[in-house]
């Protein structure tokens, strides 16, 4: 994720924008999901195997995989293997992510970029 720093002076380029906005846009697609969201949110309470994650939203274990190969993807979870058995986790707190997610790329940015494409 592009920062901000002393050689860009708080001015991104289209380009940057373009890219930070296409990464958020893939976590966001990624959290479109309402079974996805249900596993964050129990995720947000610890760590769990797949086994309490079907046990807990009542779905079938392909589809819990599948969703959890997404929320992993996404870098929103991350997953620890212990012998036999998969855990996953919250990768970061999501709430803080969200929060953060745009803290630094403002509307001003983005119209300056369109007005400048050449940069």
């Amino acid at each position: 994720m592009a920062e901000m720093n002393d050689t860009n002076s708080g001015c991104l380029t289209e380009e940057e924008i373009n890219r930070i906005l296409e990464s958020y846009t893939a976590k966001f697609q990624v959290l479109a999901d309402p079974l996805r969201l249900k596993i964050l949110l129990i995720l947000r309470e610890g760590e769990k195997c797949v086994c309490e994650l079907v046990d807990l939203i009542g779905q079938k274990q392909p589809l819990i995989s599948y969703h959890l190969k997404l929320l992993t993807s996404a870098g929103l979870i991350q997953k620890q293997t212990k012998g036999t058995w998969a855990y996953y986790s919250l990768h970061a707190d999501v709430r803080q992510w969200f929060k953060n997610c745009c803290q630094f790329l403002t509307s001003d940015d983005i119209i300056r970029s369109l007005k400048n494409p050449a940069r």
